[in-house]
């Protein structure tokens, strides 16, 4: 599902118009963005958890030439799902 039918099944589900959904969900976005940009998280009972996981530094090997080098330390978004999503997917399979 990409965004536009994310939209979409938001907009058909509450019977609200496609903008105000299309606003949920770029507010959504905005709202994660910025929470962990600030070093925050967002959780959501049952659904799951947004964080930042950060990487040490650490040397690696160039796959080219295989001299060692360093590998910055770096901050990525990560999500963990909750109880109840993994359950749901789970009773899917």
């Amino acid at each position: 599902m990409n965004k536009k039918e994310l939209i979409s099944a938001i907009s058909s589900n509450l019977h609200i118009a496609d903008d105000e959904a299309k606003r949920f969900v770029e507010s959504f976005q905005s709202v994660i963005t910025e929470t962990l940009s600030d070093g925050g998280e967002v959780s959501l009972v049952g659904f799951g958890r947004f964080h930042t996981k950060t990487q040490r530094a650490r040397i690696g090997r160039n796959p080219a030439t295989g001299e060692p080098m360093k590998i910055p330390a770096k901050v990525s978004p990560a999500f963990s799902p909750g109880k109840t999503l993994k359950d749901n997917v789970r009773s899917i399979a």
